[in-house]
């Protein structure tokens, strides 16, 4: 459940059904150990140790389901590769060919970007009717309230959140 935001983005393209069953079984473990952990606790009479045990896996479990992991995968993305996005942009700036790294298409969900009237575009989310969607953008120049890109068939998007250099989070 906590990483439910990550079934939006295009990375789950790239993971193997095995991956899913690994990820799924060591959810189911963690579940099953502590709530084995907390019932033979409870079965010794050890309250405080059960109550302990199962704060303890509340804690965790609420921690990891906080965080809002669509944008903290777009941010640590950025963070990471933030070299060459910049270097995407000055060609893009230079209407020069596009140095396209090979993990763009975990991200995009075409796999490529597109140029639309103020600046480039990759499409990262759309929702199965084509009603809505979000991105990633370029632009050379700073948005005012009339910048919008085509985010989906029947959707309009803005620049909301800026990464630096020119690269802006479009909803």
């Amino acid at each position: 459940m906590a990483g439910a935001c990550y079934l939006r983005l295009p990375l789950i393209r790239a993971l193997s059904l095995w991956y899913w069953l690994l990820i799924m079984t060591l959810w189911a473990w963690a579940v099953l150990w502590s709530f084995l952990t907390v019932m033979s606790y409870l079965s010794l009479k050890a309250y405080l140790r059960a109550a302990l045990a199962l704060l303890l896996a509340a804690t965790v479990g609420g921690a990891l389901l906080v965080p809002d992991w669509e944008r903290t995968f777009i941010d640590s993305l950025f963070l990471l590769q933030h070299d060459r996005f910049d270097a995407i942009g000055a060609a893009f700036r230079r209407d020069e060919p596009k140095p396209w790294p090979w993990w763009i298409g975990l991200v995009s969900m075409s796999g490529d970007y597109e140029v639309q009237q103020y600046g480039l575009y990759l499409p990262v989310y759309e929702d199965w009717r084509a009603e809505t969607g979000a991105g990633i953008a370029y632009l050379p120049r700073p948005p005012d309230q009339d910048t919008t890109f085509s985010t989906a068939a029947g959707d309009l998007g803005r620049p909301v959140r800026s990464f630096g250099n020119g690269w802006w989070w479009v909803e």
